[in-house]
């Protein structure tokens, strides 16, 4: 189930449509010629969009957490995966990387009993950021990440891969931060949206 987590259980479920999108900077120029020159910065974050559950007698949680919370406070939501990854997922154990440094596309997982699908999203045990696995990793090996690592990783670091990933995150701008009541009966917040703390 994904939605705001509390530390113990989700208080407030995503519901459809959900949009998860990679805010990657790039700058373009175009010269004389029209030739085009790009260049991607080394910053990223992942930034979600989606509508809360409605709801009744849980509403004092989430009012209390977005009125708390506001727009400058980071707090922990379960990250969204793919269906179609979620399904091809086999790997029942949680894998172990070897030691490696930061800005690195690439980890050697020492430890995996199945396919991590492209697209899975990851957490490392040591560090906030969330990843997203580049190519299907099956078993053993060189698996690709995105983006590249921002924290070196410790020999035998672990990573959560399945419906555990934990987000850090901030509400943006555009939340509204109380309460609104369809029919005066149930609490709506309408559209929210997440962006990764980073």
């Amino acid at each position: 189930m994904y939605g705001i987590w509390n530390g113990t259980q989700v208080i407030a479920r995503f519901v459809v449509p959900i949009s998860l999108q990679s805010n990657h900077p790039i700058f373009f120029a175009d010269s004389l010629s029209l030739k085009r020159y790009s260049e991607r910065r080394s910053a990223q974050r992942w930034e979600l969009t989606t509508k809360l559950e409605p709801l009744y007698m849980e509403a004092g949680e989430l009012q209390t957490h977005l009125i708390i919370n506001g727009y400058g406070l980071s707090f922990t939501i379960t990250t969204p995966q793919n269906v179609g990854v979620a399904l091809r997922r086999t790997t029942t154990a949680n894998p172990i990387v070897a030691a490696t440094g930061a800005a690195l596309s690439n980890v050697t997982v020492n430890t995996n009993n199945g396919l991590i699908p492209t697209g899975t999203f990851i957490k490392f045990s040591n560090h906030d950021k969330v990843y997203m696995v580049g190519a299907d990793r099956n078993g053993p090996g060189v698996m690709a990440i995105y983006p590249p690592l921002r924290v070196a990783l410790p020999l035998s670091t672990t990573f959560t891969f399945r419906e555990d990933v934990l987000m850090k995150v901030k509400y943006d701008t555009d939340t509204v931060i109380g309460m609104n009541y369809d029919d005066g009966i149930l609490m709506d917040v309408g559209q929210v949206k997440f962006i990764e703390a980073v």
